[in-house]
């Protein structure tokens, strides 16, 4: 599954959405995470379930987390 995923200096994880801000809809509304100051935005790819929301959030940010330390 494609994700924006926010990460703060130290590396944790701040914020996760499905999809790659970067290749949202520009001709549409549409909502996408953004790094705010000492942040740092990544695209990446990871395994999951069809949607994330199938995850109890702890277990998405672990999963992503280890995704990044890759």
């Amino acid at each position: 599954m494609r994700l924006t995923v926010i990460t703060e200096a130290d590396g944790e994880v701040a914020a996760v959405q499905e999809g790659y801000a970067s290749e949202a809809p520009k001709d549409a509304e549409y909502a996408v995470i953004v790094a705010g100051e000492g942040q740092t935005a990544h695209e990446v790819e990871v395994d999951l379930p069809e949607s994330i929301g199938e995850l109890a959030p702890e277990e998405l940010l672990r999963t992503v987390a280890a995704h990044l330390a890759r």
